[in-house]
């Protein structure tokens, strides 16, 4: 290892003693637990270079870092390319990649085995639910009375929530049975022999089936199909096993605690039994579990392991002082005095978030920097408490233009009121809805939308002209007198000269007809806005030709023009690949449909696939307030954080209590919830509830262990100023403060009266 005479640097970089006791791993099982903020990916990059470097993974082995988000592929990537680039050696030697990306290398060495062929289509998350509520919809032509009987009388509004919640029966037991590696068949087979008289879990059955035909008849595969069809091709041939083994000696795991049962059984079996596996994650930063397979409870269970060597990642820059304690005290109180006897186990795990030490290289902010607010009474509703906060956050960053701000949203339907009262101040306060994506990507689909909606009528002149006004706006034309976006009056005018031709005769004029002699004499087009058209006309041209091409192809040709910077083009990338597996889905389609999916994307109507912020390029930038869930705030950090609807609905602490998703018109009963929990009993799923207990109790704990998590997370995004808020009413709801918010108040008052930090 080269270090310094102290040990305590490696490669250039100031180690803190966990951090170097974990990069002295040289094999086996470990399990590092990391704090937010600590440094893991420095940590695991560094560990990375090390193995290769000092020649543990052989001559043709790879080191092999699998993580969830694309982002931290590419942060990884470049830390360990860095690190060996320095050392004057080929930055060869590692892999970094997502579980996904990983699975479907799996399939492309052995096919046979997987039973895929090479025409295979995977689907995204988008194409997936327009499966399901394709399947529900033809559920339902045989089905509608039973499925109406659930319905009050009037309906009202009941119909669209009962809709709703069946298309989420079926992703709930759709996405179990393919982590069970359950076909439908088979559970069927399970379902009739154990719950025959179970409702709603035949109801997600039925979906299951309709939904895995419509694929099969496509040839695709969605996410969860991929990893199992992986799966299967380890299991299919132990030859085939042992080679991945020797060409992936060292697994690395990012994102632990996020863990399924199928990357549990995936990087169990290429690790071996005798393999070397580190996973480093916080399973106090499991926010994903009541909405996905993963289960935090993996990651423990493999903490407390036999054999397993167990470490610590507990310091971290990120927060002050006074923040960290708060998010300490939430995880000392939850384990010792929470009212659910059952959560005191479920919600953390009981390591404290540490300061750094002097002279680290990510200090904590200074104290006197620091400061909370707990409030001591409720805003009226939630549309008052959204113009509260978002007076709030604008007030600030005029203040401190310099530092960065952030309101989180439990839902995205409350973030959209805080955006709707950020929109109405004035003067403008500058603020991005980050809510269901970035405003890179909704620019780089507005602007592929644009091209994609002209080429679906090439003949339409005025749709010729928006495009060309698109690009203007974007700065993406420039000539002497190209107008500025601020000039309105300009750009009006640039479209009129476009839709003062013919497509025809403008992209393609006839006997070398130059632009000047094509437009009409009386508008009296200026020497730069003719070189304008003319660098218009020429890309316009191009991508007509390019037309035929399948719309993946289509818009990476687009792309390669109107972006250079690598987080637009891999946006591009993405936006490609879903292109590309809704042409196979839907051979009828034509481009008008390719249009309307990125025009949906860029008036923000969707995400953009399952990216997070960072995936989709977010920077935070100083001086703009962000609004956003805070699901997707996980991995972020701003100077300032609001956290709005800290009540009793949203962080519920009683199983007995109300939920928000619970249908008023079937009190009660929590369909989704019921088939899910009660197909884990049915088929021995771990960690399924035991029989003696209700699905809807043991999925209520399960919420309210995981609202505890995501409070936690909203939390530690703060480095500086911290501030709670909640109302008294959500709709026609009355709602009490979060149970934790007085026990987190006496906790910060006693501290401030005792004089610490």
């Amino acid at each position: 290892m080269t270090a310094d005479a102290s040990g305590r640097h490696l490669f250039g970089y100031r180690l803190r003693a966990e951090q170097q006791e974990i990069v002295a791993y040289r094999g086996g099982r470990l399990a590092v637990a990391a704090v937010p903020g600590s440094g893991k990916t420095l940590t695991l990059s560094l560990l990375a270079a090390r193995l290769i470097l000092e020649g543990h993974i052989g001559a043709q082995g790879e080191v092999l870092v699998v993580t969830v988000q694309n982002s931290a592929v590419i942060n990884i990537a470049q830390r360990i390319r860095t690190i060996l680039q320095s050392q004057r050696v080929p930055a060869v030697g590692y892999r970094v990649c997502t579980l996904h990306k990983l699975a479907a290398d799996i399939l492309r060495r052995r096919q046979d085995l997987a039973g895929v062929d090479n025409d295979l289509i995977i689907v995204d998350d988008a194409e997936t639910g327009r499966l399901i509520s394709r399947a529900l919809s033809t559920w339902l032509a045989t089905n509608r009375v039973w499925w109406e009987s659930f319905l009050p009388d009037p309906r009202g509004r009941s119909e669209e929530a009962w809709r709703r919640e069946t298309e989420k029966i079926g992703r709930e037991v759709i996405k179990l049975c393919k982590h069970l590696r359950l076909t439908p068949q088979r559970a069927r087979e399970l379902a009739e022999a154990s719950a025959p008289d179970d409702g709603f879990l035949h109801l997600g059955i039925d979906l299951y089936e309709l939904y895995a035909g419509y694929l099969r008849v496509r040839g695709g595969l969605d996410f969860d199909d991929l990893i199992w069809r992986a799966i299967d091709a380890l299991d299919g041939d132990a030859t085939f096993l042992e080679r991945l083994r020797a060409d992936w000696p060292y697994i690395l795991e990012d994102e632990a605690q996020d863990s399924s049962p199928l990357q549990e059984r995936t990087l169990a079996a290429l690790a071996g039994p005798r393999g070397n596996w580190v996973r480093v994650g916080d399973t106090n930063q499991s926010i994903n579990s009541t909405f996905t397979a993963a289960d935090p409870r993996f990651f423990r269970r493999f903490i407390h392991a036999e054999g397993v060597t167990g470490l610590t990642l507990p310091q971290t820059g990120r927060c002050g002082r006074p923040i960290m304690r708060l998010a300490n005290d939430l995880v000392r109180w939850t384990i010792a005095q929470h009212p659910e006897i059952a959560i005191r186990e479920m919600a953390f795990d009981g390591y404290d978030m540490v300061p750094t030490e002097a002279g680290d290289a990510q200090p904590n902010p200074a104290d006197d920097e620091c400061w909370i607010g707990l409030p001591l009474s409720a805003r009226r509703d939630e549309d008052d408490e959204a113009q509260y906060l978002a007076d709030l956050a604008g007030r600030f960053i005029v203040k401190h233009p310099d530092r960065t701000c952030a309101v989180l949203c439990p839902t995205q339907a409350l973030g959209a009121k805080v955006v709707k009262a950020l929109a109405a101040i004035d003067p403008a306060v500058p603020y991005d809805d980050l809510l269901r994506s970035t405003p890179r990507a909704r620019e780089a689909a507005g602007l592929l939308a644009a091209v994609f909606e002209y080429l679906s009528k090439p003949a339409n002149s005025s749709a010729l002209g928006r495009l060309l006004v698109a690009l203007l706006e974007a700065g993406l034309l420039s000539a002497a007198d190209a107008p500025s976006e601020v000039d309105r009056a300009a750009l009006n005018r640039a479209a009129l000269l476009v839709r003062a031709v013919t497509c025809e005769r403008l992209l393609f004029p006839r006997d070398g007809a130059s632009l000047r002699d094509l437009l009409p004499a009386g508008l009296g087009a200026t020497d730069g806005e003719i070189a304008l058209l003319v660098g218009f006309r020429a890309m316009a041209a191009r991508w007509v030709r390019a037309a035929a091409l399948p719309p993946d192809q289509l818009l990476l040709t687009v792309a390669q023009d109107l972006f250079e910077d690598e987080v637009s083009l891999a946006i591009c990338h993405t936006l490609a690949t879903s292109l590309s597996a809704m042409a196979e889905m839907h051979p009828e389609w034509h481009t008008q449909q390719y249009y309307e999916e990125l025009d949906a994307i860029a008036r923000n109507r969707r995400p953009l696939g399952s990216l997070s912020l960072t995936d989709a390029g977010y920077v935070d930038q100083p001086g703009t307030v962000v609004v956003t869930t805070m699901h997707k705030a996980k991995g972020l950090e701003w100077d300032t954080v609001f956290l709005m609807s800290v009540d009793s609905l949203e962080f519920p602490d009683r199983s007995d209590g109300a939920f928000r998703d619970g249908l008023w018109f079937l009190p009660g009963r929590a369909p989704a919830v019921e088939a899910r929990k009660r197909l884990e009993q049915i088929a021995g799923a771990e960690f399924a509830c035991p029989p003696e207990m209700s699905p809807i109790e043991a999925s209520r704990l399960e919420y309210i262990a995981e609202r505890l998590r995501l409070l936690y997370v909203g939390i530690t995004r703060a480095r500086r100023y911290l501030m709670l808020s909640y109302s008294e009413r959500r709709g026609k709801r009355p709602v009490e403060p979060a149970g934790m918010l007085a026990v987190l108040r006496a906790s910060h008052e006693l501290q401030a009266e005792e004089g610490q930090p």
